[in-house]
């Protein structure tokens, strides 16, 4: 019994000397202090001044702020907007409509050599003739057609193709004429026309990025795809999602895209077309497996309510708000209507 004792009381004491030798080294001011935060710490100090006669050439700052000695902050607070999760929602690849003032353009994966066969594609498929594509200008130009097939009037597209910004991805933009002549405008006749045409586009594009599975919001025999995000006119809650499918498939293909992005569906209402939502953002840190374990409430849990609303046989809108009335930021219901869109099919 005391060998066993003596046996207990040595280790207690091998292990109570570790544990303080640990925490002299990781602890405080130990070997391994964290250095992390000093730039919090660091000072604005005054120049080097340097005796008479030595040369400081060599000692100026090489990167100097255009504009930092005159800087003045502008007034009031603004909101910066979260950037986008670098990780895909569909798939593997993504196609986006880009907008810049009235222009509008398709940002996708893949390098130009990649999208000018799908373009190709694309063309016979709307049944537009090609006039011209000059493959190493990568530029395409369509004959010219008569829209509303009663001679009034005749249009023409250019899709110039040319690398993204990030390495791998292309961006397509369109260019409209409108009668005229044979020359090509520096800007498109109508910038609504524009849109139109990068919609249709980047719909397809987006077909075909998932076109080995079966999809319900196949593309049409017009090309003009079957789902939209419309609306920001500045009104209250103006920004939803436009779905052309009849009422009952929109329906079912609402509550599976909710599933598939991230939401928990705690009520649904067929009669009043509402679903109600909890979602905890999948970018926000979660507890961890003990705080699970006892129960603790998840950080980040938003509750919503998504509310659809027939327009016609085949057109349905979806709206996107607060459960209890709150308002809901523009940018967050932007962000989470492009997440449902993600998985619309």
């Amino acid at each position: 019994m005391s060998n066993f004792m003596c046996s207990t009381g040595f280790r207690l004491t091998i292990i109570s000397l570790g544990l303080t030798l640990l925490s002299g080294c990781f602890g405080g001011d130990g070997m391994f202090r964290d250095r992390g935060q000093d730039y919090r710490k660091a000072k604005l100090t005054a120049p080097l001044v340097l005796p008479p006669g030595i040369k400081s050439e060599t000692l100026d700052d090489q990167y100097v702020v255009p504009g930092i000695e005159t800087h003045k902050p502008l007034p009031g607070k603004f909101e910066v907007s979260r950037p986008e999760s670098l990780a895909k929602n569909v798939g593997t690849s993504e196609v986006k409509i880009q907008t810049l003032e009235d222009r509008s353009w398709i940002l996708m994966d893949g390098d130009p050599n990649q999208v000018w066969p799908r373009m190709r594609v694309f063309l016979g498929r709307a049944g537009l003739e090609i006039a011209k594509a000059d493959g190493k200008a990568a530029i395409i130009e369509t004959q010219w057609r008569d829209p509303d097939g009663d001679g009034a009037s005749r249009e023409r597209f250019r899709f110039r193709l040319e690398e993204g910004v990030q390495q791998g991805t292309s961006e397509i933009h369109v260019l409209v004429q409108i009668n005229g002549n044979e020359q090509w405008p520096k800007q498109s006749d109508s910038s609504k026309r524009e849109s139109q045409m990068v919609r249709v586009v980047a719909q397809y594009l987006a077909d075909q990025e998932t076109a080995g599975a079966v999809s319900i919001l196949a593309q049409r025999s017009d090309s003009k795809g079957k789902i939209f995000i419309e609306g920001g006119d500045g009104s209250p809650d103006s920004r939803h999602l436009l779905l052309l499918l009849p009422l009952d498939r929109a329906w079912a293909a609402l509550g599976l895209a909710l599933v598939k992005a991230g939401f928990e569906i705690e009520d649904d209402r067929r009669e009043v077309n509402k679903y109600w939502l909890t979602y905890v953002d999948p970018e926000i840190e979660q507890p961890g497996w003990f705080a699970k374990t006892f129960g603790a409430r998840r950080n980040g849990l938003s509750r919503y309510v998504v509310e659809m609303k027939e327009m016609g046989p085949e057109e349905a809108r979806i709206y996107l708000n607060y459960q209890k009335g709150r308002r809901l930021r523009e940018a967050e219901r932007e962000r989470l209507l492009n997440r449902i869109m993600g998985y619309l099919y």
